[in-house]
């Protein structure tokens, strides 16, 4: 399974960016980067703190923390 992995930076700062994983629900990397940036952008809604800086699709998440909840 694929996940979105989600590059943020703190809003108001633009400083302390790091990498968060979104639920993995994606059978290949296509639909994956296709639905990325919905995914963000849902995210996103519910995390103002955040700025997204980027997106990407990865199996192999290792130590990449889940997303945040507002």
């Amino acid at each position: 399974m694929f996940q979105v992995i989600l590059m943020v930076c703190l809003a108001t700062t633009g400083e302390q960016c790091t990498e968060y994983k979104l639920t993995d629900k994606y059978t290949d990397a296509v639909s994956c980067i296709r639905e990325s940036h919905a995914e963000g952008a849902s995210w996103q809604r519910d995390n103002t703190k955040y700025t997204i800086i980027g997106t990407r699709c990865t199996k192999d998440t290792g130590k990449i923390p889940k997303a945040p909840n507002s």
